[in-house]
């Protein structure tokens, strides 16, 4: 299923950990042959424990920013305290089991970035097929998201759940560029706070995959990368609210 015919074959799970300490040897293999069985499987995994795990905090800082929520929100406002706590009981019902969808976020992840990856492989003439492409995408995200979110599901487990009162709080828990500016600030916070030290490591990897599997020039693989960044924390800072 993972690897096309008449390509090599190549060990999946050898490959993602590659990805992590050996990222040129890990794009030669995927140039190869592109594997992203183990890498998916990795991804779904540890991005949903680390939702879970930082659900308690998110539904604190929902309870805890509620009053802000409804003075803000000329809906909610104009409604009876009775029809405001049945809406914040429904979105913390909501809010308990969203990290059974994380799956769907992961697929918008790995798309955006294999789209991003195949449009300038293209601008920049690049060698790789789309199952390459494909398979690194999927391998890069393991560190860019999945090791990401875990990691900040750590950091907020160890602060505890009750340290957290807005959303923006759990977005900053791991350090990025989001805690330059004020909260208050949403689509700017946002936009910043998906600028951390996993994302950059993203973009390494995805100059990386560029010049060693798209046998790309050093200009068309750093544009991949900052473009992807950009384009990802756009759509994060577009759809927080």
């Amino acid at each position: 299923m993972e690897v096309a015919p008449g390509k090599a074959r190549a060990n999946g799970l050898k490959t993602v950990l590659d990805v992590i300490v050996a990222p040129k040897e890990a794009f030669e293999s995927l140039r190869v042959a592109p594997t992203w069985g183990w890498a998916l499987l990795i991804l779904l995994v540890l991005y949903a424990i680390a939702s879970w795990l930082t659900t308690p905090a998110l539904l604190h800082a929902t309870q805890a920013d509620w009053p802000h929520t409804v003075a803000s929100n000329p809906r909610l406002a104009q409604l009876s305290p009775d029809q405001q706590a049945q809406d914040l009981a429904f979105s913390l019902k909501i809010i308990g089991w969203v990290w059974l969808f994380s799956p769907i976020l992961e697929f918008i992840a790995i798309v955006i970035q294999a789209i991003v990856m195949l449009i300038f492989k293209i601008l920049g003439k690049g060698s790789a097929s789309f199952a390459t492409i494909w398979a690194s995408a999927v391998n890069i995200q393991v560190p860019a998201l999945a090791i990401n979110a875990l990691v900040t599901a750590c950091i907020v487990m160890l602060r505890g759940a009750g340290s957290f009162n807005t959303p923006a709080d759990i977005q900053t828990a791991l350090p990025s560029l989001g805690m330059l500016v004020d909260p208050g600030a949403i689509k700017l916070h946002a936009f910043l706070s998906a600028i951390n030290p996993f994302t950059l490591w993203g973009v390494g990897l995805t100059i990386a995959a560029m010049a060693v599997a798209a046998r790309m020039s050093r200009g068309w693989s750093w544009a991949t990368g900052l473009v992807w960044l950009l384009l990802a924390a756009g759509l994060i800072a577009v759809a927080t609210r």
